[in-house]
């Protein structure tokens, strides 16, 4: 799936906070020096790394370089020249350095933030994140969904009393980890097909089994044929699976709402429990099958990684909450 954080909305107010920053002579989150970047792809990490910085107050710059040499001494020297977690974020910063014609990453970190973001994270989210979206060539959306993991820690931190107080010092101490980007795939892309089930529940049960054995093969029978299809092309790391079980582990289900054909279906989540969105379900030859697509046109998240519904999309499966309202962002509220 797309990275979810943020919305569309939230994006627009972001364009134009940065604006402003950039008026007032603010450094650039992003410099392309290896020309890896669409200036609009630049734009949109620029936006969610913004969003980072306001509601995390973490610094994160990306760079992507040409020979840099030792990419750990330049990830170091480069934090040391911008001055990354400086200027009222406490020594909170983060650096991404891509070196595309050596095939390394590097992601650093500042002094501030080594207690939540460990090596052995840093070292997770290179190699069951980053590598797989750049290995495929998919620059841009591997930082973003990089990011999402990012925002996922801080959130975490924050709630387990981790404030991200830094110490007011910009310096990395040579904190993170490198990984190498190489072609290919860790996921597995021939398991075992799975079916789709007798029940909605049947099949989702059977979708979180293949996410807990990172198997990405996108020929399986719980999917619709347009979802296949679009799994084809998509690249789904490691990282993004454990992220989807550990998140959807913490919420409660409700039992499976069927339209009045008997053909839709959706299971969705208390909701209170805003970060699991629902699952939608059309019924197929064999049984009840995944409809990611009409999930990824009806259900955008925002900052705080919570689902609403996407404004002027069709809401094919809105027979499932006609008991809720939602307001008008398209966030879920209790009440008919």
């Amino acid at each position: 799936m797309s990275p979810r954080w943020p919305s569309n909305e939230l994006r627009r107010l972001a364009a134009t906070a940065l604006l402003l920053l950039a008026a007032c002579g603010k450094p650039d989150l992003v410099e392309d020096e290896a020309g890896l970047l669409t200036r609009a792809e630049q734009e949109r990490i620029a936006e969610f790394h913004g969003l980072l910085q306001e509601d995390y107050g973490i610094d994160y710059r990306v760079a992507t370089v040409r020979d840099p040499g030792d990419i750990e001494r330049a990830a170091v020297e480069r934090f040391a020249k911008l001055r990354i977690g400086g200027e009222g974020s406490g020594g909170r910063g983060l650096l991404l350095l891509v070196d595309p014609a050596g095939k390394r990453v590097r992601l650093e970190v500042g002094r501030a933030l080594e207690g939540s973001f460990t090596d052995a994270f840093v070292t997770y989210v290179e190699n069951r994140q980053m590598v797989p979206f750049f290995a495929a060539g998919r620059i841009a959306d591997g930082i973003l969904a990089t990011t999402e993991l990012i925002v996922q820690r801080a959130m975490n931190a924050r709630a387990e009393g981790d404030l991200l107080v830094g110490e007011g010092s910009a310096l990395s101490a040579g904190g993170g980890a490198t990984a190498a980007i190489t072609p290919g795939s860790v996921l597995k892309t021939d398991g075992d097909r799975r079916a789709a089930g007798a029940t909605p529940e049947e099949t989702l049960a059977r979708y979180f089994e293949l996410m807990g054995q990172r198997d990405a093969s996108p020929d399986q029978g719980l999917y619709t044929p347009q979802t296949q299809a679009m799994l084809r092309r998509w690249v789904m790391t490691p990282a993004q699976m454990d992220t989807l079980l550990r998140e959807y582990r913490r919420c409660e289900a409700e039992p499976a709402k069927l339209d009045a054909g008997g053909r839709r279906a959706v299971i969705r989540y208390r909701i209170e429990d805003r970060g699991c969105s629902p699952w939608f379900f059309a019924k197929g030859p064999s049984g009840w099958q995944l409809d990611l697509i009409a999930m990824q046109q009806a259900i955008r998240f925002g900052r705080s990684n919570q689902w609403h519904l996407a404004q002027g999309a069709e809401q094919t499966y809105a027979f499932a909450f006609s008991d809720w309202r939602f307001d008008a962002q398209g966030f879920p509220q209790p009440g008919g």
